[in-house]
């Protein structure tokens, strides 16, 4: 009998660019709002794969 696999319905709502913000391998914020950066965040962030201070001109650290 074949296995289900569960996929995470949440990442696959975000784009690439957004997923690859929330694990600090990218910033794709300079055509952002910090408002809609700090919600992203907020909602789908894992601080497990990476920490932010949510402050301005900072993007997340992923964590080693």
């Amino acid at each position: 009998m074949p296995r289900k696999t569960r996929r995470n319905k949440r990442r696959d709502a975000l784009t690439s660019d957004a997923i690859a913000f929330l694990e600090g391998r990218n910033s794709f914020t300079q055509f952002k709002d910090h408002e809609e950066l700090v919600a992203l965040w907020i909602a789908h962030g894992d601080e497990t794969i990476a920490e932010w201070d949510m402050g301005r001109d900072t993007k997340p650290v992923a964590l080693d």
